[in-house]
């Protein structure tokens, strides 16, 4: 990559998320990089022209350099940096979520082409209709924000995204082949429909609006009313059971157990993408204190840091102080990539160590302290359990940068 000027965009991108500098000239020894701070932190190294050489994340900055430019002890397994690297431009963090979101944001504009590549999370997986069109039609995507029409969501993987749509088609009785109901009714009907276990809209044998109507069932299934589904079924199955239909009763109880699987497994996370607002909070490595976001809608909001105790109050005052609901001024594909990291933090690893409150309507909820003590508190007490096992962040980009459970 070439100098940047101080008039470039990426020279402003640059100042901004990695506002910290260093520089020296020649080959730099221990002493070049003694000023440089021992804590985490996203990091740039820049050649004499002020040109990126590397990206990366690391526990400890000082550490990290001391260890790859100035070791005489060190053989690169690549280029030797050393040779090149005249400068660093950092960021301190806080947390692991704060890291890769900045990475994130600077590797997307340094490296345009390959940045998905690069950063340690992919895509989170949605279902999504547009009732525009004609004929609806549920699809799993990724591409939440830069498609048009409603998203619920976000699933960890295709597979399980995939799955829910399976369920639908079972439930609602959807077609499975949608290009033909598209052509109603001059469609084909195909094996499902032979079997009786679909009215065959492709062919005209029932009017779309029924379709459509079912379409919009399973919508409401999956975005908030799969108890309430089950529990209407459970009651047509006792009807069924004592009218002794015995084969239909045994079908709907298999679509009860399945309804009440999903349920259990999923409505948790699940949910409209266009009510996604939550409060996140990250533990603070080595303090007693929390680091605040907001997610909305695509939309990422970077908090302050608040300690421990005082998380509850914190929390209510920067939400108060917050606009309510100001129009996305975020590029739709950045929201999407943006949604894909919440994701990732909703299904990772890391997710029993973090807070998270949904936030109705965009406002706090009457019981947001209480909610955020006893999450800490449930944090605090898994801490216990798992202590002693204490991951850190090496020098590779990709890997997770984790707290320390405990705090000194």
């Amino acid at each position: 990559m070439s100098a940047v000027t101080d008039a470039s965009p990426i020279a402003a991108l640059l100042a901004s998320a990695l506002p910290e500098t260093h520089t020296w000239s020649g080959r730099p020894v221990a002493d070049d990089l003694a000023a440089l701070p021992g804590g985490p932190a996203l990091y740039l190294l820049t050649d004499a022209g002020a040109a990126p050489v590397q990206l990366a994340t690391t526990q400890s900055l000082r550490r990290v350099l001391l260890a790859r430019l100035a070791d005489p002890d060190h053989k690169p397994r690549r280029a030797d940096l050393a040779e090149v690297v005249r400068g660093v431009r950092w960021r301190p963090l806080s947390t692991a979520f704060e890291g890769r979101w900045w990475y994130y944001r600077v590797a997307r504009e340094l490296y345009p082409n390959d940045y998905r590549r690069r950063i340690a999370f992919g895509p989170a997986w949605f279902l999504q209709v547009n009732w525009a069109d004609t004929v609806p039609e549920l699809r799993a995507t990724e591409r939440v924000w830069v498609q048009p029409g409603e998203f619920v969501g976000p699933w960890p993987t295709h597979r399980a995204a995939r799955e829910t749509l399976e369920l639908l088609w079972d439930l609602f009785d959807l077609c499975r082949y949608p290009e033909q109901v598209r052509k109603a009714p001059q469609g084909t009907r195909c094996a499902y429909a032979e079997m009786k276990r679909c009215d065959a809209p492709c062919d005209g044998s029932v009017p779309l609006n029924a379709y459509s109507e079912r379409c919009r069932a399973a919508w409401r299934f999956v975005t908030g009313g799969s108890l309430e589904w089950a529990g209407r079924a459970a009651l047509h199955m006792k009807q069924a059971a004592a009218e002794r239909e015995y084969e239909v009763a045994a079908r709907l109880k298999q679509h009860v157990q399945a309804a009440e699987a999903w349920h259990a497994r999923w409505a948790r996370n699940v949910q409209r993408a266009e009510r996604m607002d939550v409060l996140l909070g990250f533990r603070v490595a080595r303090r007693r204190a929390w680091k605040l976001f907001r997610f909305r809608r695509g939309e990422l909001i970077e908090g302050p840091v608040v300690a421990a105790r005082k998380v509850g109050f914190g929390a209510l005052a920067w939400l108060d102080a917050q606009p309510e609901a100001p129009p996305a001024e975020t590029a739709p594909a950045v929201r999407m990539e943006q949604t894909w990291l919440y994701g990732h933090e909703l299904y990772g690893s890391e997710r029993e160590f973090a807070l998270l409150v949904t936030l109705p309507e965009g406002r706090a909820p009457h019981d947001l302290a209480t909610a955020l003590a006893d999450q800490m508190s449930r944090i605090e007490q898994e801490g216990r359990r798992r202590r002693g096992a204490r991951p850190s962040l090496g020098s590779n980009p990709t890997a997770p940068m984790l707290p320390e459970n405990d705090e000194q």
